[in-house]
């Protein structure tokens, strides 16, 4: 991977994949104790998507779960509610310490959790026959060599819940990027009215804001030669997620069928976010509905999609069927 020109004059001084995962490490750290808060849609988008997702398991037992970047453990929390008894074991793996603290107490209740931060540790805990990933990929260098160092500990059988990626179908679609385009001018104003807008910005100004602090945090770790922009580390951290039609970041997921297919079948798929960034519950109702409107046109478009895979019966490097 070659470096990109946005970063190459802050002179990183380790490869782009060491850079994007010791700077998701660092900024994960610092984002652990507030993620939650400043993801809203872990509370009211994605909780029925992921009942979906579920939805789509057959009816079998037990499950011995792996979840692959558990971050602050929402994932495993909607998978142990919905397939209860049905959950033998779960692993869930996070190489933040910070965000594993916080997973452990959100899941406290569930005895057939364990924890873990080393990935050589996922191997001795397998075989699995269902994965999870959620908002988990576009943080990753490489996608597809990251899930493939994890076939070796799936059984031939499993079952791979991946939730909450963004998509770069939706900015390639002149009518969705339209429709944000006339939200965000009819929303400019209203957002200085919001108290949180300034106290981001003060907390960015003040190094207080987890950018800031990965900024700085990393330029003192030796990182780059130069300190880095707050914007930098967040396209950084957030390495495929596009925000407009030039970007050349994003993910689709007609494109990963065709990368995994060697190994997987996507069996089932659904794109959501006809508003970009803006979750529905925050928008006045008159755009939610232009939103659905687009999502019935086009329901292959929407900002953000998830995934359900089935792993191919023939594929190799199993422990066990």
């Amino acid at each position: 991977m070659e470096i990109p020109d946005w970063l190459a004059g802050y002179g990183p001084r380790v490869s782009l994949e060491s850079l994007v995962e010791e700077i998701n490490k660092i900024f994960h750290s610092f984002d652990a104790t507030q993620y939650d808060r400043e993801h809203p849609e872990i509370h009211q988008q994605l909780p029925p998507i992921w009942a979906e997702m579920t939805a789509q398991l057959p009816h079998a037992s037990p499950w011995n779960v792996l979840d692959f970047g558990c971050g602050t453990g929402f994932e495993a929390s909607m998978v142990l509610s919905a397939l209860h008894d049905n959950v033998a074991k779960l692993i869930a793996y996070d190489p933040s310490t910070e965000m594993l603290a916080v997973c452990k107490t959100r899941l406290s209740n569930f005895s057939q959790v364990s924890f873990c931060s080393g990935v050589e540790e996922i191997h001795r805990h397998g075989p699995f026959n269902l994965l999870l990933t959620n908002s988990l990929l576009h943080h990753l260098p490489n996608i597809a060599e990251t899930i493939d160092s994890l076939m070796p500990s799936l059984t031939s059988n499993a079952i791979w819940l991946a939730g909450h990626e963004p998509s770069s179908r939706f900015y390639r679609n002149q009518e969705c990027l339209n429709l944000l385009e006339r939200y965000r001018h009819c929303h400019k104003y209203a957002k200085w009215l919001d108290l949180r807008n300034y106290a981001a910005k003060l907390g960015l100004l003040l190094g207080r804001h987890p950018l800031s602090a990965t900024a700085n945090a990393a330029y003192k770790r030796g990182l780059f030669s130069k300190r880095p922009a707050p914007w930098v580390i967040d396209r950084i951290v957030d390495f495929h997620v596009g925000h407009s039609a030039d970007d050349g970041r994003g993910l689709d997921f007609e494109t990963m069928k065709f990368s995994f297919q060697r190994d997987w079948i996507l069996h089932w798929s659904k794109t959501y976010s006809f508003l970009g960034p803006f979750g529905y519950a925050s928008v006045p109702n008159k755009w939610v509905v232009k939103a659905h409107q687009l999502e019935k046109r086009f329901p292959s478009d929407g900002a953000n999609f998830c995934m359900v895979w089935d792993r191919k019966q023939n594929s190799v490097n199993a422990l066990s069927a």
